[in-house]
């Protein structure tokens, strides 16, 4: 592809499927994985010209001056006859491209985020974001996109479940528009030859195959849940399916910028059969799906979450006649009841003992949910990383801390008995 400045060409690549994908979307915020020579940084390198060509600042940062190399290089290429021409003024030693109306693009290195502070873009792109400190986007990337409201792309090829894996599940979950993810292969790329792609695999580990190539986020240290995916198997059914089991739902209500996350299980068929995830609604609203759900169910007993705005809800839910034969059990979650809670749901998760709904956003919750634990106590403390939502996890833990009790409303006991 070329595209004209004034008698002059830019060379851009032709994109193959998946760029073509990132390269077309809107989002402010753009999350690309992909595996070694899967394209990303050609993909972004092109997106960076086309900016820098509509007179904006375009920033790209990796850790290491080697990691710019890619980049670096396609851009050049792409403005090769501009730069002969003198049009387009290139600078070497600085890594700087520069248009007289001021567009700009400049490569720098971020193994220390502190190295970009004082400057300013209106695209920077986070080259190997997975290898970065975890804090150069919050604390130094996204304030330098301030002044002109600049968009921001993150690309890198997975390095276990770690920050930049809590970034992709942040943008995997939003449905805003203004975030977006992208996940794909060495084998996406059509551009890349067998026989380059043979010589890349033949001296892998099985490990280093599935994260370099194939891109996947494989178990961190810190990491609750395993053997997620095998259990990701339960079918469709309807409520005529299940007349007669005992039905639990897990409720985790929404918060400010939280969702409320709803879980139904089935005690007798040991699986999930109905799950809803919302926000920004009111409470009024929010209790009136519950109940829809319920009712629609036959669900017998309902755990939710009793912490702040969930007891006057609770309160309204014990006085609903549409549920007076549904047990309630509130669940007040603190720094001693949450952990053996959140365990069952782990150990469940490892034996296989639950099927559960298939769904990538309920799914990136549970892999990226960390466990830390206390230097003076060793009490661990259970919760998703920073930015990226836990309600599904909620959900799903008190559904089964609810199946694991018995419903009888004279033996349950109830934190408000």
């Amino acid at each position: 592809m070329s595209r004209g400045i004034l008698d002059l060409t830019v060379s851009l690549h032709k994109p193959h499927e998946k760029q073509l994908s990132f390269k077309r979307s809107s989002a402010k915020r753009k999350v690309i994985v992909a595996g070694r020579r899967g394209g990303k940084t050609t993909g972004v390198a092109d997106i960076a010209v086309e900016a820098m060509l509509e007179d904006r600042r375009v920033l790209e940062a990796a850790p290491t001056s080697d990691q710019t190399n890619t980049f670096w290089d396609v851009c050049c290429e792409a403005m090769q006859e501009p730069i002969d021409a003198k049009i387009c003024y290139k600078n070497e030693t600085n890594r700087v491209l520069e248009m007289p109306n001021g567009g700009r693009i400049r490569t720098k290195t971020a193994w220390d985020a502190d190295s970009l502070r004082g400057d300013y873009a209106d695209l920077l792109i986070l080259d190997e974001y997975s290898l970065m400190n975890p804090d150069t986007w919050d604390q130094v990337g996204a304030p330098m996109l301030l002044d002109n409201d600049g968009d921001a792309i993150f690309i890198f090829t997975p390095q276990r479940r770690n920050h930049a894996y809590a970034m992709y599940a942040k943008a995997q979950a939003d449905d805003t528009g203004r975030w977006a993810a992208w996940h794909f292969t060495s084998y996406d790329n059509p551009y890349l030859s067998q026989e380059a792609l043979a010589e890349i695999t033949a001296d892998m580990t099985d490990a280093a195959y599935r994260q370099e190539i194939m891109a996947e986020f494989l178990e961190g240290e810190g990491a609750v849940f395993r053997n997620i995916d095998a259990c990701m198997t339960a079918p469709e059914t309807t409520p005529v399916q299940h007349r007669g089991h005992d039905l639990v739902a897990g409720v985790d209500w929404g918060k400010k910028g939280d969702y409320t996350a709803i879980s139904v299980g089935c005690r007798q068929c040991k699986c999930e059969v109905a799950r809803d995830r919302f926000n920004q609604i009111d409470y009024h609203v929010q209790r009136g799906r519950l109940v829809a759900i319920a009712q629609r169910w036959g669900i017998k007993g309902m755990v939710p979450e009793a912490n702040s705005m969930g007891e006057p809800i609770i309160d309204e839910l014990s006085r609903d006649a549409d549920l007076r034969d549904v047990h309630i059990m509130p669940f007040q979650t603190t720094a001693t009841s949450k952990p053996p809670m959140i365990e069952s749901l782990a150990l469940a998760l490892e034996r296989e003992e639950m099927r559960w709904q298939p769904d990538p956003i309920w799914t990136a919750e549970l892999e990226s949910y960390e466990v830390k634990y206390s230097g003076n106590t060793n009490r661990p403390s259970y919760s998703a990383p920073a930015g990226v939502h836990d309600d599904t996890v909620m959900a799903r833990a008190l559904m089964l801390h609810g199946l694991l009790r018995p419903l009888e409303i004279e033996t349950a006991p109830s934190l408000y008995q």
